[in-house]
């Protein structure tokens, strides 16, 4: 069976559910206390929230199935969530999503974060130039090169 290449436009076509996750969560993943796993227990809570009553309250049960977490954890990885101010619950069982911070916003919030991108920049950075010279040193060992 050949597989489709999923289709951003329009994510719910052919009646599919679709779980959204803002992009400007993506420099949350700097933060200490968090990772691409917690950003999709934060994508949950955004799904089960119900506009109508102004809060998600799926059981922390619940989430930790859909998580695929134990319950412990997952209740450990929401008091994270609610540390970097991406959802609040005025009590346990009521959750209510919130906006990301722009990267500007967070970093200022979160300056350790704002350091820890900048460290990743530079090992990124880093590795690029010795794969590049390493590829530079293949070439000319191997002939393509003058």
């Amino acid at each position: 069976m050949e597989r489709k290449v999923y289709d951003k436009t329009s994510p719910t076509e052919g009646g599919k559910h679709f779980i959204p996750l803002p992009s400007d969560t993506r420099h949350y993943v700097h933060h200490d206390k968090m990772n691409a796993g917690k950003l999709f227990l934060y994508a949950l809570i955004i799904d089960y929230y119900n506009p109508q009553d102004g809060c998600a309250y799926p059981s922390v049960e619940t989430l930790s199935v859909k998580y695929g977490k134990v319950p412990d954890t997952t209740s450990g990885h929401l008091d994270d969530l609610k540390e970097v101010g991406l959802i609040d619950f005025p009590e346990k069982g009521y959750y209510v999503p919130l906006v990301p911070l722009s990267q500007e916003e967070f970093f200022k919030s979160f300056p350790k974060a704002e350091e820890n991108y900048k460290t990743s920049i530079k090992r990124s950075d880093t590795r690029r130039k010795a794969a590049a010279e390493r590829m530079r040193k293949w070439r000319q060992e191997n002939g393509y090169t003058d």
